[in-house]
């Protein structure tokens, strides 16, 4: 086998082929995760990828080591001619396949070389990575189905992904706890500890977080973690067969994030044990611990990965390389999707019509119900798209977006445990306090009935809640189109108004009653529609477009 380099200038790029060759037959090698060696496609003959040796690219600084020749030589650069994505590479890694855009068309430039430390070769190959994929997708029902084709995820393609790891050094500890040492019906006595103590111990390579701007930093959280035992020194021999994403992003970047992450993890870990050995409920928020972040290391970790392209969404599967755990958006077939809903909704109707009693105020009554859990939902799912549009959750974004405008990057937001009630919950909470004022309501005056006192109150509450929707999407609409949920609310506060106004006005007709149901189903129909396309836009992204500003602009 030979390590073989050589370019040409081509209309101002460099046209570089990096090729590893067997030295019995001179064919490609590629590295095989099965055995973890380099094999030759042709022969399959094969060799440690440690074998090869980068030094000088020159051919009297070539030696032989073995079953290899060693020289020195950069990696050969592919750029997505559709969304400008780079990535490095073989010339064996040639596939032609963007992974970010689902693109076809790669194109070659100058080569150039790598800072990376370490790397974790590819533990599960291709063929496994389907296996689980198939496996995570298996009773998902409506997904799109070229998402369940055979041939279609055989498009599984592998990279490199460039991540930071991050070393700390603490200080001073504080751990804060409280524990019951008697219990009985008038009172507790309750012991507050305060310990203190002095962490000697580095924590090195401790935390991590991914360095590219291209790959969401939604995605890499969720793929992680990687086995730090199976790091190797790097080797570009390891890439033969695949892909590798550079650094796009400064490692400085997520230094306040990685001091964050080791005091949790330092005080965790540390709160753990003093639990365990003494019984004192640890309180981790108000414990403290001097930390310093002393440097970081440039390490790839294996991904496999499956882009599914609609118009100008992009979804993603991605596979942990090394420990196999799946991660994917999960888009919807609408048409399908719609078809059970149908089904579930009629099943619905007729049961219900054995069991009660469809009364023109009962039916105006579930379909303002019905219309203000809508709302609710076409808020959070418009607060959604308009958080991934934005990218606001990812900070390699973010940083990469400031930079271009010399702003500072927003700090990576964290939640803490428990820390705030989700929104939906706020939502149904604030609900029922207003049916449970209504009620109250409703008997102060005498009406007697919980039915009268949400006649009075509940078209009221629906309506405000649908005007505060509607003014919350058109300011986000300032910074991000949202046609979907602006067209579905729109359509929920009209049905709702005509329903409302109905329910008030109280004609003798109960025809009046039914037609306002009939229009106000029909509206929730429509927004139904909506919020769904919502959902697919929310567990889709945007069709990236990573070419360089200085280009675009020109």
């Amino acid at each position: 086998m030979s390590f073989m380099y050589h370019g040409d200038w081509v209309a101002g790029w460099k046209e570089c082929d990096v090729a590893f060759h067997c030295m019995n037959c001179n064919g490609s090698m590629v590295f095989d995760i099965e055995s973890q060696k380099m094999r030759c496609l042709h022969c399959d003959s094969v060799c440690d990828p440690k074998d090869f040796v980068f030094r000088d690219q020159s051919p009297e600084a070539s030696t032989q080591v073995g079953q290899a020749f060693v020289a020195d030589g950069g990696m050969a650069v592919f750029t997505c001619q559709n969304c400008g994505a780079e990535l490095e590479g073989t010339e064996d890694s040639i596939i032609g396949f963007c992974p970010y855009c689902g693109g076809q068309s790669m194109i070659k430039s100058a080569a150039q070389g790598s800072e990376v430390e370490r790397i974790i070769p590819f533990q599960v190959s291709k063929d496994r990575c389907v296996d689980l994929y198939k496996t995570y997708t298996r009773g998902v029902r409506y997904l799109p189905r070229e998402l369940k084709d055979p041939e279609f995820i055989q498009k599984f393609t592998g990279i490199y992904m460039p991540f930071y790891q991050y070393d700390a050094e603490f200080g001073k500890m504080e751990i804060k706890g409280k524990k019951t040492v008697e219990h009985n019906r008038r009172y507790d006595v309750v012991n507050h500890y305060l310990i203190e103590g002095e962490v000697e111990e580095p924590y090195d390579r401790g935390v991590t977080f991914d360095g590219s701007k291209y790959l969401d930093d939604e995605i890499s959280e969720r793929s992680l973690p990687f086995d730090a035992s199976k790091e190797q020194d790097f080797n570009p021999a390891y890439l033969s067969g695949f892909y590798a994403d550079a650094s796009s992003v400064p490692a400085e970047l997520y230094y306040e994030d990685a001091k964050v992450r080791a005091e949790e993890d330092i005080i965790g870990a540390a709160g753990s044990e003093v639990n365990t050995a003494t019984g004192i409920d640890v309180d981790e928020k108000g414990s403290t611990v001097e930390t310093e972040v002393t440097g970081h290391h440039s390490v790839l970790y294996p991904l496999w990965f499956l882009t599914w392209r609609k118009d100008e969404r992009v979804a993603y599967a991605v596979i942990n390389g090394e420990s196999g755990k799946v991660v994917s958006d999960m888009p919807l077939e609408l048409r399908s999707f719609g078809i059970g809903c149908a089904i579930i909704s009629v099943a619905l109707f007729l049961l219900l019509e054995l069991l009660v009693q469809p009364t023109p105020l009962i039916t105006s009554i579930i379909s303002l119900v019905a219309a203000f859990l809508m709302a609710m939902g076409i808020k959070i799912a418009a607060k959604r798209e308009y958080d991934q549009q934005l990218h606001v959750n990812d900070k390699g974004w973010a940083a990469d977006e400031a930079m271009a405008t010399g702003e500072a990057a927003a700090p990576k937001k964290r939640r803490g445990k428990g820390a705030k009630v989700p929104a939906l919950a706020r939502t149904v909470v604030v609900f029922l306090a207003i049916a449970g004022i209504s009620l109250g309501l409703g008997k102060t005056l005498k009406f007697g009935s919980l039915g009268a006192s949400l006649k009075m109150v509940l078209p009221v509450a629906v309506i405000l809640y649908a005007i505060t929707v509607l003014v919350r999407i058109l300011k986000w609409r300032e910074k991000v189109a949202q046609k979907d949920p602006l067209i579905a609310i729109a359509i929920l506060f009209v049905t709702v108004l005509l329903n409302t106004a109905i329910v008030i006005i109280s004609p003798v007709n109960d025809g009046w009653y039914y037609l306002g149901d009939a229009v106000c189903i029909l509206g929730l129909v429509a927004s139904s529609v909506g919020m769904l396309r919502m959902y697919n836009v929310s567990t889709t992204r945007p069709l990236p477009k990573l070419f360089d500003r200085a280009e675009v602009e020109a």
